[in-house]
């Protein structure tokens, strides 16, 4: 390969926002709108077009044989929907004491989900508590403890209507803190963190039944973008042009610690812990930038050095981490800010732009 030829990735700011031009981040899983105007588009009957468009995209040439891959699909679906049923109602309980060697590694998992809901769980009580209004506490209460209820109803339900229903809740549960009396004497700032409570709490709990379910594709997927990410072991620094001085051992160090975010946030449970990871790893990106250059850096340089670190990091089950974002995140966090801006910048660039597209270009500079 050339040395002197370089791989041109850029984007223009435009192309990360929601393309109803509202002004906030779409999304490729909602068809590149917000999530506004994407459950504007479903209330108005747009969906099925969409569906139809994208499934002729995604169609197999003729003659390919995929009757056989639909079937161990459907399969497999069919096979694992009463295990996810089961383990929706299991989740919200302790798990009984057993003698088998797989049942006691499941088990140790289901211990390790009780004990970060505990403390989520204790943490939110005494926010409560802190706030010293009766009324919101036993509101909060009640509302959280229905939709707990509902969810351990849901237990065959496809990923989506569980993603529905939870973002159904945020939009009610926000609107009623905006609407009712009791919730008047609470500053704005401790309505925002009383949402974020919610968010935590509620998704600790659901994580271990709804992140990479097996009833839909992620699985495959995360080990796909695996594969890919390996396979491109041999792009560097040099030819992604990324603006980040090697030489540096503190610039080094700066990348090393984005490397670790990247991967460590595969290991929270709830989205806004997931997005706070993202935000850290971007964050230290952006200092590498400043340091390499002495100067700050541009979202144009950034983004280069993200596809490096995380070429770097190949982080583990990232196509179900962002599916998971996406499906469960409060859609507010997604839409604007700094967490909504690198959370798209990941997956629009990268998993969208690069990982289709690198290989076409590469050999054109090959």
């Amino acid at each position: 390969m050339s040395s002197n030829k370089r791989l041109a990735i850029k984007i223009d700011g435009s192309d990360l926002l929601c393309k109803n031009g509202c002004g906030y981040y779409g999304n490729p899983a909602w068809h590149g709108f917000c999530s506004k105007c994407w459950r504007d588009v479903k209330s108005a009957g747009g969906l099925h077009q969409l569906q139809e468009d994208e499934a002729a995209k995604k169609r197999l040439p003729p003659g390919t044989n995929d009757a056989a891959g639909n079937s161990k699909l459907e399969e497999k679906k069919k096979n694992l929907s009463e295990k996810r049923k089961h383990s929706v109602k299991s989740i919200f309980k302790k798990s009984p004491v057993v003698g088998s060697e797989t049942v006691a590694k499941k088990d140790r998992l289901t211990r390790r989900s009780n004990a970060e809901s505990q403390q989520i769980g204790g943490e939110f009580a005494d926010f409560l508590r802190n706030l010293g209004n009766q009324e919101v506490v036993l509101d909060i209460s009640k509302n959280v403890k229905a939709i707990i209820e509902k969810l351990q109803t849901m237990g065959d339900s496809p990923i989506e209507d569980f993603s529905e229903f939870v973002i159904n809740f945020y939009q009610a549960i926000g609107d009623r803190m905006h609407s009712k009396a009791i919730y008047k004497s609470i500053p704005s700032d401790k309505i925002c963190q009383l949402m974020d409570y919610i968010e935590k709490y509620l998704m600790t709990r659901l994580h271990p039944v709804v992140f990479c379910p097996a009833t839909t594709d992620d699985e495959e997927r995360d080990l796909a973008t695996q594969t890919r990410i390996r396979s491109l072991h041999w792009i560097n620094i040099h030819l992604l042009d990324a603006a980040i001085d090697e030489t540096q051992p503190e610039v080094l160090d700066l990348v090393d610690h984005a490397i670790t975010a990247i991967i460590e946030f595969n290991s929270k449970p709830s989205p806004q812990d997931k997005l706070d990871y993202i935000v850290k790893c971007s964050k230290f990106i952006f200092e590498a930038l400043r340091k390499s250059k002495n100067a700050p850096a541009s979202a144009d340089e950034f983004l280069p050095a993200l596809i490096y670190v995380v070429l770097k990091a190949n982080p583990p089950l990232l196509q179900s981490n962002i599916q998971y974002i996406t499906r469960f995140a409060n859609p507010n966090r997604l839409m604007s800010g700094e967490a909504g801006y690198y959370f798209t910048n990941l997956v629009r660039t990268f998993i969208v732009l690069f990982l289709e597209m690198i290989l076409l270009r590469a050999l054109r500079v090959i």
